[in-house]
């Protein structure tokens, strides 16, 4: 069996070395020549695949180790018998996370106190019901929308857009589509975001084009810059708008799912299907496949208050900010790097669920977060 993988795919050699001939290449720049003798192909979110690159090809089975599936054409390998599957879930901890620690910078940075915050949710997926849930637990208020779902995780109310959009921390997480009753292209138009108001916190951690980008930037200044930013996703990558980048207090190459954890579990979840597909016994496990934490154990002084100790802890596992000043200083700096290279040399970080943190008073809403406790 030949299979042709994305380089940036984690435990690809380790998880299929053992089911055929791997061939890593780069996703954004995959060609159909390099498709011509391959059985399987493994790709992330950044390959078109479609019918200009597998038609002519003998490409028998196809694995995103992603969440979404907006760049696979999936009615073409459904016409053509070829098999398909994604990774829904692998990396909803990781997004939830990102979300966190995003807060938890604007709580030192600007005092954005987002634990007594009113919580919108757009998009109730995989992603989207976690994030809401870690906030419920919390204890805070959570809308969300999503017309496509008729309920969602307890403890939340499914509303409008409108009502989403004037909530103090406005989480998006609905995945990107052209058609349909409800395309999200374009959903947040400049309408919506005209309406925001001082103070008000955006995190963009979906698909980049469901907010619009040029509105943003026009009601940013229209409030003197009175908006708190946090930008994960682009309309244009692999070339994400830097005057927006600019403004943003967090602004990050399409990273907020790229926990080391979040992408083994993509791999491991694409290498069970592929298993499945050719009728291929399992030759590994998940917690092979799975690493755990390089940090155990967190421990916080228990005269901290409740405020300052989540936020601690968050920034003890996951200092966005990092992530942040280097996109920044790449994107800006005109050195032959860019989008794709800062992804692909990402320096990973473990997720929440990986530490454990114990606090005589507090353990509740270190577990709310997605901490683990003895």
């Amino acid at each position: 069996m030949k299979i042709i993988a994305d380089e940036n795919m984690p435990n690809v050699e380790v998880l299929f070395g053992g089911l055929g001939d791997i061939t890593l290449v780069n996703g954004r720049s995959l060609s159909k020549e390099q498709l011509m003798d391959a059985d399987v192909l493994l790709v992330r979110s950044v390959t078109k695949v479609n019918e200009s690159l597998l038609e002519g090809t003998p490409v028998k089975y196809v694995g995103s180790a992603t969440i979404g599936t907006d760049h696979v054409d999936t009615e073409y390998l459904l016409e053509k018998g070829i098999g398909f599957n994604s990774a829904p879930g692998c990396n909803a901890d990781a997004v939830a996370d990102y979300v966190f620690s995003s807060l938890s910078y604007l709580y030192f940075t600007k005092s954005v106190n987002w634990l007594e915050a009113k919580v919108g949710v757009v998009g109730q997926g995989n992603v989207g019901r976690c994030v809401a849930s870690r906030f419920v637990e919390l204890g805070c208020e959570v809308v969300a929308y999503d017309p496509l779902v008729n309920e969602t995780v307890s403890g939340v109310t499914l509303t409008t857009l409108c009502e989403v959009m004037t909530c103090d921390v406005i989480c998006l997480h609905a995945p990107l589509t052209h058609t349909g009753a409800y395309p999200s292209f374009d959903m947040i138009n400049d309408e919506y975001v005209g309406h925001l108001s001082a103070g008000q916190t955006i995190i963009s951690a979906g698909r980049g084009g469901v907010i619009n980008e040029t509105a943003l930037i026009e009601r940013f200044h229209a409030l003197g810059g009175a908006l708190n930013l946090v930008l994960d996703v682009w309309h244009e990558e692999p070339h994400p708008n830097m005057q927006l980048a600019a403004l943003c207090d967090i602004a990050t190459p399409h990273i907020a799912g790229y926990s080391k954890q979040g992408r083994e579990k993509g791999t491991w979840f694409i290498y069970q299907s592929v298993c499945n597909f050719f009728d291929i016994p399992l030759k590994s496990s998940f917690s092979e496949a799975v690493s755990q934490g390089s940090i155990c154990e967190i421990k916080m002084n228990s005269d901290l208050g409740k405020e300052e100790a989540l936020n601690r802890a968050i920034q003890c596992c996951f200092d966005v900010a990092r992530d942040s000043a280097r996109f920044k200083y790449v994107m800006s700096s005109g050195e032959d790097k860019g989008f794709d290279w800062l992804r692909k040399n990402y320096v990973e970080r473990d997720e929440f669920n990986t530490a454990c943190v114990n606090h005589d008073q507090y353990t509740p809403l270190f577990c709310a977060l997605g901490f683990s406790s003895k």
